[in-house]
């Protein structure tokens, strides 16, 4: 158990980083009003548990393990450290939707931020980070718990030793920091910090990333926005537009990431 529950801890880095399949949805109002959607796919978590599990004593009732559940964030603000005034606003009307079935190996996590202008995009983007962070923690922690009792005692113990690293780990760096973004009413934009990006290579989580990526455990990054009306302008390598030009679609990889970033930077006006 001692070396599931560290491989728990670990997956936990990967998915705070950005591993696996996002899919982040803005659908914007007329007003500039809107919601955010940021949702991770990590069903390929479930099939690294079952093959590091095995046939391990006490595993087999995690194999049938079946949830589908909504956390609203506001219930869980007190243990999020460090959160700005604006950050609480939009916290206290956000949601979280998790949904898990072991057998055929689904595990989605899909946070839901309504805003009420343009701007708060941005604040949602750090506030996600640490949401996420110390939400994902908290979901491994109860998916590694059990009774504290007896031999159980001390693998809590382990547990909530390497998971409260993760939740205090301001260290951890995401794919989205290595963009400046722009948000106003009728102007959306992504453009890479080509200063940042050129340290790259330093990078200890996204060198993990990478590592994973050329394991096979592949991951995408998917950014939609909903308009309230035409495009005048979507520009962007990796832009793809509706013909109503109403949705904005730039979908890509890890790989594309590392090949060539500015794959993922757009200029939206409508």
């Amino acid at each position: 158990m001692k070396k599931l529950s560290r491989f728990f801890a670990i997956a936990a880095l990967l998915i705070l980083s950005g591993c696996f399949d996002t899919v982040q949805e803005s659908t914007i109002n007329d007003d500039g009003s809107g919601l955010f959607v940021s949702t991770m796919d990590m069903g390929k978590l479930l099939g690294m548990v079952k093959m590091v599990a095995g046939e391990k004593e006490g595993m087999k009732d995690m194999d049938k393990m079946k949830k589908d559940t909504t956390i609203y964030l506001k219930d869980i603000r007190d243990s999020i450290k460090n959160l700005s005034d604006a950050e609480k606003k939009l916290i206290d009307k956000a949601s979280l939707k998790v949904i898990m079935n072991m057998p055929d190996e689904i595990f989605s996590m899909a946070f839901s931020f309504p805003y009420s202008q343009p701007a708060d995009v941005a604040t949602i983007n750090n506030l996600l980070k640490k949401t996420k962070q110390n939400v994902m923690a908290d979901q491994m922690e109860k998916f590694m718990g059990g009774d504290t009792s007896g031999t159980d005692e001390k693998k809590a113990m382990d547990n909530n030793l390497l998971l409260g690293d993760v939740k205090s780990d301001s260290s951890i760096s995401e794919v989205d920091d290595y963009y400046k973004y722009e948000y106003k009413k009728g102007k959306i934009s992504k453009k890479l910090n080509k200063e940042k990006y050129a340290n790259v290579e330093n990078d200890k989580t996204l060198a993990s990333l990478k590592e994973m990526n050329q394991m096979g455990i592949s991951s995408t990054m998917k950014t939609i926005f909903n308009l309230p009306r035409p495009a005048k302008k979507a520009e962007g390598k990796g832009v793809k537009l509706s013909t109503d030009r109403k949705k904005v679609t730039i979908e890509g990889s890890l790989d594309d990431f590392f090949e060539d970033a500015s794959y993922f930077e757009y200029e939206i006006e409508y």
